[in-house]
């Protein structure tokens, strides 16, 4: 790797990889968003942005305004030059500590697996929606078809970012998603709830069928992200490991209760974590902690991410700390969206082995503070 950003890319790797099985020594791995003290009170609209428990899970990144704003949108999310352009912007604005380094991945919002499949973007100045597009059931069918013009724009652009870095930054698989989350997508999450109790088996049809197009996108990108050593980066919540890595998700399981979610989720996830290299659960809100125990039964899943969700208790929060308690004793590492004033707290609580803390700061003395404390 180069050096233009981040000196210790080797001492990451080796981390990051630890934490995947529990082994990471001396402190938590670490990723924190700061500044750089020279930009300080210098905001820039692009970012990964801190949600409501201080992670950087997601990107967030306002298109211009105007007569002209479809089509400004348009080249905002998907031009190559302006992603160049935005991206080498904010490499420079912030500053790397810990196991924080630069990334990108091609985004078509979250869950671009209903784009291949045949969604139609729509580009706005804050996000990416999906136009529903499926209807009945009992004749709709999914194949994926391969020259899907949003699936080659992803291919080419994570081809063309992966020349472009030189090793600078790490070009990672984007939020392709997956299961019952797609279904949401395809069909709206209203009429799918009403469709798993009219339909079940043709749902579950459906969902074979997304798994093997889930198969098929994941390994495209995969062959063009992973490096001669064979490590990949996944684009959100920032994970890197050796071989195929990837953060699994359901979360319209909110609205399930425990035995739709082992019914119609939970045997699709446990294929994938077997043939995943590396996994990690991303367990979304408070309503879904009704599944944790399903999650944490696959026995080769790695990880369980936790997020707590907008108006609840930070994730670093000690109401959480059950989740965490019982991930642990499972064997499986964590990942905690911790606001700054509750590091401290949880560090003390959960030592560092198998332990990853995204957090955020606002400067560079109050990032290196953090990274310091003591277990």
């Amino acid at each position: 790797m180069k050096r233009k950003y981040v000196e210790r890319w080797e001492e990451i790797q080796a981390q990051m990889e630890m934490w995947w099985c529990g082994k990471n020594t001396k402190r938590p791995i670490m990723t924190i968003q700061v500044p750089k003290n020279e930009y300080l009170g210098i905001s820039i609209q692009d970012g990964w942005a801190a949600s409501s428990a201080g992670n950087i899970e997601c990107e967030k990144m306002k298109a211009p305004t105007g007569v002209m704003e479809e089509r400004e949108a348009l080249e905002h999310w998907t031009d190559l030059e302006t992603l160049i352009a935005r991206y080498e912007k904010m490499y420079e604005y912030f500053y790397y500590t810990a196991e924080t380094y630069p990334r990108f991945a091609a985004n078509l919002g979250v869950g671009s697996l209903a784009v291949f499949l045949g969604c139609e973007p729509i580009f706005t100045k804050d996000t990416i929606w999906y136009n529903h597009f499926l209807e009945n059931p009992e004749t709709d069918k999914l194949k994926l078809d391969t020259k899907n013009k949003w699936l080659q724009w992803s291919l080419e652009t994570s081809r063309a970012m992966k020349k472009y870095a030189k090793g600078e930054f790490l070009v990672g698989i984007p939020d392709i998603t997956e299961n019952i989350d797609i279904l949401a997508s395809l069909y709206g999450t209203e009429d799918l709830l009403y469709h798993m109790m009219d339909y079940p088996d043709e749902i579950k049809r459906l969902l074979c069928e997304i798994q093997d197009a889930w198969f098929a996108v994941y390994q495209m990108h995969y062959d063009i992200v992973c490096n001669k050593e064979g490590y990949s980066s996944f684009g959100p919540f920032q994970i890197w490991g050796k071989g195929k890595i990837a953060k699994l998700q359901c979360d319209v399981s909110a609205t399930f209760s425990k035995d739709m979610f082992d019914e119609f989720a939970l045997p699709y996830l446990k294929e994938q974590v077997e043939w995943l290299d590396k996994s990690m659960y991303h367990l979304d809100g408070a309503d879904a902690v009704k599944h944790l125990d399903s999650v944490l039964s696959m026995e080769k899943l790695n990880a369980l991410q936790w997020t707590p969700g907008a108006g609840e208790a930070d994730g670093g929060d000690e109401k959480w700390d059950f989740i965490y308690e019982k991930a642990l004793l499972k064997g499986k590492s964590i990942y905690a969206l911790v606001a700054p004033e509750n590091v401290e707290r949880f560090v003390k609580r959960f030592g560092h082995k198998g332990v990853y803390i995204s957090t955020r700061a606002d400067n560079e003395e109050m990032a290196e503070m953090l990274v310091s404390l003591k277990v």
